[in-house]
C-alpha cells in the first residue's frame, strides 16, 4: 500500500486547503512543537478511524484517543471569521493506491482508493455547532468507472486495508512507545501472528481433522449396533465411552471459554495498567500534598491557639506589665489599713467578741435578763448599757472583720502581682519566638507545596484530585479484574484436573473396547479413522513447528532491523519469548541499562518485524506512519536513525520536531543520505503580523523542501 496525497481542509490547525503529497520511500514532516505534526496525524486517524488524540479533559495535558463524534475539529480561526448562520466545513481526503479488496490473495492488482470524510457546523451566538454527522465516503477506480464501498462494509474495508490486529505497529506516536507492543500479553502475538502469516490454517485443517475423527468414531459404534452382534456389557461399554467423550467436549468447551474471558481480562488488565502510567503520579502527588495540607492546618490551628491565648493573656495578666510602681507605691495604703485594723485590736476584754452571738445579747436586752449569770438587768442601769456596748461592738466588728480580710486579699494579690511581674515581658518574647516560628514553618510548607505543582509540571490542585481519583478508579477496577481471573483460574484448574480423569477414564475404556470388541475388517470407516487419526498427530506436530519457526522469523527479521537502526552498532541481539529483551550474543544473558537510543530501536525493530514479514510471507505492505517515534532521542541521533529507517519499507512518513533543529548543511545531509522522497516544513505562524498573538490569528504553513 502507498499512500498518495492527503488533503485537509479546516482541520485545526489547517485553515483552508492543505495538500500533502507523498511517494514511495521515506518521506519526512519537520516542524516544531505545535506546528501542525500531530494534528496530520490527527487528520489521518479522524478520516480513518474516527479517533483524534487530544487532552483527556480541561484540567489536564494528558492526552488520549476519543472518539471524534462530539469534537469540534474547525480551527478557531473559522469560528472567529464566521458570520452567525454561517456553515464552516471541515474535511480530509486520503488518497492511496493498495491490492484490490476483494483479492483473496495478492495478485498484483493496484487500485486507488479515495477515503473522503468531511462534517458541517453552524455558526450561533454561541461559536460553532455540529449541523451533521461526520460523513464517510470510499470510492474507487476500477475498469475507468467510479466505485463505492457501502456504508455498511465501511469497517470490513477499513480493518482488510488497515487490520486492527497490526494497526498499532503501523499508526504510533511517541508519547505511546511504551504500549508500542506487550507480548506479556498472549493476544498481541498471536493476532498479530495471524495478520502477517498462513499460521491460521493450521488451525482450521486441525478442527477439520478432530471433526472428522469424532464422525467416524460415531458412525463405527452405530455400525457395531446395527449388526447386533455387541453383547449387554459391550452395548455398556460404548455408552459409556460415548458418554466420557460427550462430557469431555463440554469440560474442554468450558475450558475454552473461561480461557477465553481470562485472556480478556488479561487485556483489560493491561489497558487499565496502560492507563494508570499516566495516573500513577497523581496518587504519589495527593498523598504528599495530603500531609503537606494536614501539617499545614495543624500548624495554622497552633498559631491561632497561641494568638488566641496571647490575647486571653493579655486582658488577664500582661496588661499589667510595667504597673511595679503603681503596685508597690500601695504599700502606705494597705499600711494605713493595717494601723487601724491593731488599733481596734488593742480592746482588753478577754471575753472573744464572738461570744455570746449577737443574738443572745439582743434577747436579754429585749428580756431584761442576763442569762449568763441570771440576774435581772434593768434599763439605765450600767449593766444594761454594756449589753447594749456589746452588740455595737459586734457591729464594729463586724466591718473590722471585712477590712481584715480585705487586707489580707490585698497583700496576697500585691505578693502575687510582685511574683509574675518580672516574668511577664519574658513570657511575651518567648510566645512571639514560637508563634514567628510556627510562622516560618507554615510558609516552608506552602513552599514545598508549591515545590511540588513546579516540578509536576501540574498548575491546579484540581487535576491532581481529579487524577488521584482516576487512579483509584482504575486501580479498584484492577483489582476487581483481579479478583475475576483467580476466580476462573482456579475453576480452569478445577476443570483440567477433571478433565485429566476422564481422560484417563476414556484411555481405559478404549483400551477395553479395543479388547473385548473386534471389528471383523468389514467396517470402511475402520481403516478411514487410522489413517485420519496419524493425520491429525502430524497436523499438530506442524503447527507446533511452525510456530516455532514463525517465532524465530520474527525474531531474526527484528534483529536484522535493530542492527540496521543502530548502524551496525549494536551492543547484543534481540530474544522474543513470552516478552522481548536484549541479550549479549555470548553470555545469553539480560542486558539491562541500554541507552535511549537502543531502547527506541528495539521497539521500532520488533514492531516493524511484523509489518515487514507481513510483506514477505502475504505480499501485503503497509505504510508506516509515526509521529515522533524517536521524542526520547537529540536531534543528531534521530537523523541518524532517520538514515537507516528508510531502508526498511515501501513507504515511510515519519513526522517529528527534531529535523527542526537540523542545520541547512545537516538537512541537506539528510535527504541526500535517507534517500528522503518528499521533505515538508511545517510553520505554524501568526496570518497578519499586526493582529493579536492568538490561535484565531495563526495557521499552520506548508513549505516544500523536496
Amino acid at each position: 500500500m502507498i499512500i498518495n496525497s492527503v488533503k485537509i481542509k479546516n482541520f485545526y490547525c489547517y485553515f483552508d486547503e492543505n495538500l500533502f503529497e507523498f511517494g514511495k520511500g521515506l518521506n519526512i514532516v519537520s516542524g516544531l512543537n505545535s506546528g501542525g505534526k500531530s494534528q496530520l496525524f490527527n487528520a489521518f486517524y479522524w478520516a480513518l478511524f474516527n479517533k483524534v488524540y487530544v487532552d483527556i479533559d480541561a484540567t489536564t495535558t494528558k492526552k488520549e484517543w476519543k472518539s471524534a463524534d462530539r469534537i469540534i475539529v474547525a480551527p478557531e480561526r473559522s469560528d472567529f471569521l464566521s458570520e452567525i448562520d454561517e456553515i464552516v466545513e471541515s474535511s480530509v481526503e486520503i488518497v492511496l493506491t493498495n491490492e484490490y479488496h476483494e483479492n483473496e490473495e495478492p495478485k498484483g492488482q493496484l487500485v486507488e482508493y479515495t477515503i473522503f470524510k468531511n462534517v458541517f457546523y453552524k455558526k450561533n451566538a454561541l461559536g460553532l455547532n455540529t449541523i451533521s454527522t461526520p460523513e464517510l465516503v470510499i470510492s474507487y477506480i476500477l475498469g475507468g468507472e467510479i466505485n463505492y464501498i457501502k456504508s455498511i462494509d465501511f469497517d470490513w474495508f477499513l480493518n482488510r486495508i488497515f487490520p486492527s490486529s497490526i494497526r498499532k505497529f503501523m499508526w504510533f506516536q511517541g508519547e505511546t512507545m511504551d504500549e508500542l507492543y506487550d507480548f506479556s500479553r498472549p493476544s498481541t502475538l498471536n493476532n498479530a501472528i495471524n495478520e502477517i502469516s498462513y499460521f491460521p490454517i493450521y488451525d482450521n485443517l486441525n478442527n477439520i481433522v478432530e471433526a472428522s475423527v469424532s464422525s467416524i468414531e460415531k458412525k463405527i459404534d452405530k455400525e457395531l449396533r446395527s449388526r447386533k452382534k455387541l453383547t449387554s456389557d459391550q452395548e455398556d461399554l460404548i455408552h459409556s465411552i460415548t458418554n466420557t467423550k460427550e462430557k469431555i467436549n463440554k469440560l474442554q468447551a468450558t475450558i475454552a471459554a473461561n480461557e477465553d474471558k481470562i485472556a480478556e481480562i488479561n487485556e483489560s488488565i493491561q489497558t487499565e495498567e496502560s492507563k494508570l502510567k499516566g495516573f500513577d503520579k497523581y496518587t504519589d502527588l495527593k498523598v504528599k500534598l495530603n500531609k503537606l495540607d494536614s501539617d499545614f492546618q495543624y500548624t495554622k490551628d497552633k498559631i491561632d491557639t497561641l494568638m488566641g491565648d496571647s490575647k486571653e493573656r493579655l486582658i488577664a495578666k500582661w496588661m499589667l506589665n510595667g504597673c511595679d510602681k503603681l503596685i508597690k507605691d500601695s504599700e502606705k495604703n494597705l499600711k494605713f489599713i493595717q494601723t487601724e485594723i491593731q488599733s481596734y485590736q488593742k480592746n482588753e476584754n478577754p471575753v472573744p467578741v464572738t461570744l455570746p452571738g449577737p443574738e443572745y445579747v439582743e434577747k436579754m436586752i429585749a428580756d431584761h435578763i442576763c442569762y449568763i449569770c441570771e440576774r435581772p438587768v434593768e434599763e439605765g442601769t450600767p449593766a444594761f448599757k454594756a449589753l447594749e456596748l456589746r452588740l455595737e461592738d459586734f457591729k464594729t466588728n463586724q466591718n473590722y472583720k471585712i477590712l481584715n480580710d480585705n487586707f489580707t486579699e490585698l497583700n496576697r494579690a500585691k505578693k502575687k502581682l510582685l511574683n509574675i511581674l518580672p516574668d511577664i515581658e519574658e513570657e511575651i518574647i518567648v510566645q512571639n519566638k514560637e508563634i514567628d516560628k510556627l510562622i516560618e514553618k507554615r510558609n516552608k510548607i506552602y513552599n514545598q507545596k508549591k515545590n511540588i505543582f513546579d516540578e509536576s509540571g501540574v498548575s491546579k490542585e484540581d487535576e491532581i484530585s481529579i487524577g488521584s481519583s482516576t487512579a483509584s478508579q482504575i486501580l479498584n477496577k484492577i483489582d476487581s479484574l483481579r479478583s475475576n481471573k483467580e476466580r476462573l483460574d482456579r475453576y480452569v484448574l478445577n476443570n483440567r484436573l477433571e478433565l485429566n480423569d476422564l481422560e484417563n477414564k476414556l484411555s481405559e475404556l478404549l483400551k477395553k473396547k479395543a479388547e473385548t470388541i473386534k471389528l471383523d475388517g468389514n467396517i470402511v470407516e475402520e481403516g478411514a479413522r487410522d489413517y485420519i487419526s496419524l493425520f491429525a498427530k502430524a497436523i499438530n506436530l506442524l503447527r507446533k513447528q511452525a510456530l516455532t519457526d514463525l517465532i524465530s522469523e520474527i525474531q531474526t527479521e527484528s534483529n536484522r532491523l535493530y542492527n540496521l537502526y543502530l548502524g551496525g552498532k549494536t551492543q547484543g541481539e534481540i530474544l522474543i519469548d513470552r516478552g522481548v529483551s536484549v541479550i549479549d550474543r555470548h553470555t545469553k544473558n539480560v542486558m539491562s541499562n541500554l541507552n535511549t537510543a537502543e531502547i527506541v530501536a528495539q521497539k521500532l525493530a520488533v514492531a516493524n518485524a511484523f509489518l515487514s514479514l507481513s510483506e514477505k510471507k502475504l505480499g501485503r505492505s503497509f505504510p508506516l506512519i509515526a509521529d515522533a517515534p524517536t521524542s526520547d532521542l537529540d536531534y543528531l541521533n534521530t537523523a541518524n536513525l532517520t538514515k537507516n529507517l528508510g531502508q526498511s519499507f515501501e513507504q515511510m512518513i515519519i513526522m517529528s520536531k527534531d529535523y527542526a533543529l537540523l542545520s541547512d548543511t545537516e538537512r541537506q545531509s539528510l535527504i541526500s543520505n535517507a534517500n528522503v522522497i518528499k521533505y515538508y516544513e511545517l510553520d505554524n505562524s501568526l496570518i497578519d503580523e499586526a493582529g493579536p498573538l492568538s490561535r484565531i490569528n495563526k495557521k499552520t504553513y506548508i513549505k516544500i523542501i523536496k
